[in-house]
This record gives C-alpha cells, sequence and structure tokens, in this order.
C-alpha cells in the first residue's frame, strides 16, 4: 500500500511533467529564430558557391494574355564570385546580355544597350552572386528587406527563417530559407497594384536543389506575378570550375563596344518587364 505522502509527491511529479512537456509545446517561437544575418551567412556557407561558377539553363516565358508559353530560349550564365554576373541569350535574329556587376548593370538587345537596370525576375541571382554577409544584407536591404525583422514560418510543408516579416504576413518583401537546410524556398520581392489597381504579389521560387561538388544550386526556378507564372528557369548544366574571362564583366569595355539608345528609342524602349522581353523574344518567329 501507497501512503498519501508518497501519492502526493508522485502527483507533484507528474505535475511537474506535464509542465515542462507543456512548456516546451507553447514556448514562444522567438526562442527558435535566428537573427536574419546569422540564417544568411548560414545560406551562404550551406550553397558554398565557388570563385566562378557557370550554368547552363532554359529560359521559359508565359504570356499572361494568352497563359501560354511564348518563348522558350538556352541561357548561358556565368557567376564571378563576389557581385559579377552575366546571362547571354543568342539565337536565330536574336541576342540578350545581361551583365551585372557590384551596383551597375546592362541590359544589351541586338547590340544596344536598351537599360542601365534591372527588371525585378533578374534579381533572382542576387542570392547566389555574395559571399560577404554584409554586402548581401545590403543588396537585399536596397530591394526592401528589412532584416531587423526575422520570424518562423512553414511554406508547403517546409519550416523556414522569413526574413523580413512577421510570419504570415506577405505584404514587405522578405526571403524565405529553409530552417533545417538554409537553402533558399521563397523570396516575394514586393506586392504592388496592378494596373487595375488590385494588389499583385512578384515572387521567385527555388526549387528542386542539387548539388555539384559540394555546392549547391536549384534545378528550377520560378517567377509568379499574383498566381501567373510568368518565366521559368531550368538548369541544365552547372559548371564548379569552369574559365573565362574578366573582360566579360567589364563594364567600361562593354559601354564602349555596344552603342546606347538614343534618348527618344530609350524612353519607349527602356523596360524590363515580362511584357517587355515577350515583345522582343516575338520578334525572332516574325
Amino acid at each position: 500500500m501507497f501512503s498519501s505522502d508518497s501519492r502526493k509527491d508522485g502527483f507533484i511529479r507528474l505535475i511537474l511533467v506535464c509542465a515542462c512537456f507543456l512548456s516546451g509545446i507553447f514556448s514562444p517561437a522567438d526562442a527558435d529564430v535566428l537573427k536574419g544575418e546569422h540564417a544568411l551567412q548560414l545560406m551562404i556557407e550551406k550553397n558554398n558557391l565557388p570563385n566562378l561558377l557557370e550554368v547552363f539553363q532554359t529560359v521559359s516565358y508565359f504570356d499572361p494574355k494568352v497563359d501560354s508559353m511564348t518563348a522558350d530560349h538556352e541561357q548561358h550564365v556565368r557567376y564571378r564570385i563576389p557581385g559579377e554576373f552575366r546571362a547571354d541569350i543568342r539565337a536565330d535574329g536574336f541576342e540578350r546580355i545581361h551583365v551585372a556587376s557590384s551596383d551597375e548593370a546592362l541590359i544589351i538587345v541586338d547590340g544596344r544597350i536598351i537599360s542601365e537596370t534591372e527588371g525585378w525576375t533578374d534579381h533572382y541571382k542576387d542570392i547566389f552572386v555574395y559571399r560577404d554577409r554584409k554586402q548581401l544584407v545590403e543588396k537585399l536591404e536596397s530591394l526592401g528587406i528589412n532584416f531587423s525583422v526575422t520570424s518562423l514560418g512553414r511554406y508547403q510543408g517546409v519550416i523556414c527563417y522569413v526574413m523580413g516579416a512577421d510570419y504570415p504576413d506577405e505584404s514587405v518583401p522578405q526571403l524565405w530559407v529553409a530552417k533545417d537546410t538554409f537553402r533558399p524556398v521563397r523570396w516575394i520581392f514586393e506586392a504592388a497594384a496592378g494596373s487595375d489597381g488590385v494588389r499583385e504579389q512578384k515572387e521567385i521560387l527555388y526549387k528542386d536543389w542539387q548539388s555539384h561538388y559540394l555546392t549547391w544550386y536549384p534545378s528550377r526556378i520560378e517567377f509568379f506575378e499574383g498566381r501567373r507564372l510568368v518565366q521559368d528557369i531550368r538548369v541544365q548544366r552547372v559548371s564548379t570550375d569552369p574559365s573565362f574571362s574578366r573582360d566579360l564583366f567589364d563594364m567600361a569595355r562593354l559601354k564602349r563596344t555596344f552603342t546606347p539608345l538614343v534618348h527618344e528609342e530609350k524612353k519607349a524602349e527602356d523596360r524590363n518587364d515580362i511584357s517587355h522581353q515577350i515583345e522582343e523574344f516575338k520578334k525572332i518567329f516574325e
């Protein structure tokens, strides 16, 4: 027979165990949230990109007016880390070059510089092109992400660090990084009002990450405006030890080589949105 004192002691121990268990379940989420800059540093380390990286990929553009693919082209991408990027598309009767170096950018179409600014879809590469955390933070802050705010969120079953927002708020720019792997998952670039006045979210999704000799890179990148898929990148091959000239990223040399549009043309042509790119690619088939 158990004494009343022993039963009382057992009951107290049971209460204490339950209290500890429940406190673990209902403890504030902030207890497990890394600071945004720390999570970003781990992301850089886990991706482990080399100084030179070469990617061969297929880029598809979708016309929201007809809800179908309008153009599909092979693209040759080169990274010179830190800070330099170049992407070339060459097709019959069409050439597009996108070069970014530090805070400069050039968009060259058919031998003419049409813009010195990037469209939102061009920024997908920003999370790969920097090795220094401070530089990457500065870049992402310039694009609207507030690193003083970080929370935990869930996206398609994956627990993520949400840099730039208090989950589930999706009204501000934010970068989502998987909590277990530190791979980027999604980047809500902005949520601006569209031409019809309806708030439209622009979003980049990084999918199907693959290892290439200890370097990690996504095999698919998708771009959405609202619920509409507007662009899709499918990676065919990644080289972690390529060889290419630094001249490919020389902005001064490129500006001497290629002719800028005259002012009147530039006012009409200086756009980097999806609709403009689709119009350019349509010319290939005309």
